[in-house]
């Protein structure tokens, strides 16, 4: 056991270097508007848009559907930062506050905990009219950590180590025929000084020392190899099992930890039984992610049941409670990229029966079965031609997001409380893979692919 606790110390502090690496980098004040790498900006405040698409910016597992602004400031003492907006033609919104120097998220403000300035409506609020011509907002950005009990409107963004304040804002699957900001564009920054002076445009960037220094945190290349070459497991396959499964995302420590054996992985969760987000995760999400292999077949089909959400992809007039406010899954790349291929959301999933069932068959564009289609009631979802982004083609992972489950659903991904009891917890809406071929899932028909 001590060799083992050796081997774990020795790749979480190597974990620990990484993460502290951009914040190193960008430790002392950069100048106003500083952008090293050339990131798309939508004027001086905001970096963004981050998308998946965009080869640029597809780093920290972007969401295909989903679409990122990012903003670095720090706000002078005395002085208020107020970002006014609207509500987009979206199924969900949200401002985050990080850490910088690992994408940890430290508090977050979703679409529907906005108070809805006067005579304006909030559309994401389950009964509200998603129609609603009038639907502005005004939130307060506070450089300190969130008290006890909060402001309404106010997201609490305390500055990072290196003295910036990190903000996220983030739109969820915009309604058909809206732009990637569900049609109502992004928030507009204000600053309003302690002598009672308000800045816009370039004078508040300025005096913000706003700038668009954006580090990709990805795992080094031979820190991977040693982990996929780890002592006991198969380099060809690790760490993706025969018996595919999902686990929740804990910690990065317990993540590269799944590439060693299984006491290995038992002891280092033993050691820290911690739930830190990383990579600009949502506060409002949870996530897990499975390894997978097609060596041990070219078709992963995986199934369960859809947890309700509301639907909105087709500028629905109501918004509608559900079960979550959304769900995804997509295939993504190793932590040395941190890339993301493709991701299906909820209504993208054809669903069958009064418990939802769904079918997702999992493959590389060659091996789609015939019947990997919604006529067949089959969701497919493109496996990345780049395997896990590191050399090895025929590996990668999945990963699924819930987003802020309703109080009485217990079987979100929320209520995971450690690596070993996603199951159970979940039931029948843990998503169960299982390995097959090409040929053999097209041998069950149309009808019979849901089976």
């Amino acid at each position: 056991m001590r060799v083992v606790k050796s081997r774990i110390s020795i790749c979480l502090a190597a974990l620990a270097a990484i993460a502290v690496f951009p914040a190193a980098a960008g430790a002392a004040l950069v100048p106003d508007g500083y952008n090293p790498k050339g990131l798309p900006t939508a004027g001086c405040f905001w970096t963004g848009p981050f998308t998946a698409a965009n080869e640029q910016t597809n780093t920290a597992y972007p969401g295909t559907h989903i679409t990122y602004w990012g903003a670095k400031f720090r706000t002078p003492e005395g002085a208020v930062l107020k970002l006014r907006g609207k509500y987009p033609n979206a199924r969900y919104s949200s401002l985050n506050a990080y850490e910088s120097s690992g994408g940890t998220p430290t508090g977050s403000l979703p679409d529907r905990e906005i108070r809805p300035d006067r005579g304006s409506v909030n559309p994401s609020v389950p009964g509200h009219n998603r129609k609603a011509r009038n639907r502005d907002w005004t939130v307060r950005v506070i450089g300190s950590p969130a008290p006890a009990i909060a402001t309404p409107n106010t997201l609490y963004a305390a500055p990072s180590p290196e003295a910036y304040q990190d903000i996220l804002y983030r739109v969820y699957v915009p309604d058909k025929g809206r732009n990637l900001s569900g049609g109502t564009g992004i928030p507009t920054p204000e600053l309003t000084l302690a002598d009672g002076t308000v800045l816009t445009g370039q004078a508040l960037c300025q005096a913000l020392n706003s700038n668009h220094d954006y580090a990709s945190i990805n795992l080094p290349r031979p820190l991977y190899d040693s982990l996929v070459n780890w002592p006991g497991k198969d380099p060809l396959t690790n760490p993706a099992e025969a018996d595919f499964e999902f686990i929740k995302f804990f910690n990065l420590g317990l993540s590269m930890a799944r590439y060693r054996t299984a006491s290995e992985f038992q002891a280092a969760w033993e050691a820290n039984p911690v739930e830190k987000g990383a990579l600009y995760a949502n506060n409002d999400a949870r996530y897990m992610t499975g390894a997978l292999s097609f060596r041990y077949g070219n078709v992963l089909v995986i199934k369960g049941s859809m947890p309700v959400t509301p639907l909105t992809r087709n500028g629905q007039k109501k918004t509608r409670k559900g079960q979550l406010a959304e769900w995804d899954m997509c295939s993504i790349e190793s932590l040395v990229t941190t890339r993301t291929h493709r991701c299906l959301f909820d209504e993208q999933v054809p669903l069958k029966g009064k418990k939802r069932r769904y079918t997702i068959v999992v493959s590389k564009a060659a091996d789609r079965p015939k019947n990997a289609t919604r006529e067949c009631g089959v969701a497919w979802l493109a496996a990345d031609p780049d395997g896990d982004g590191a050399g090895r083609t025929d590996s990668g992972l999945l990963m699924i997001r819930n987003v802020i489950p309703s109080p009485g659903f217990k079987h979100a991904v929320q209520n995971v409380t450690s690596p070993f009891d996603a199951a159970a917890v979940m039931g029948r809406y843990y998503p169960r893979g299982k390995y097959s071929t090409k040929a053999e899932f097209q041998k069950t028909g149309c009808k019979g692919a849901t089976n």
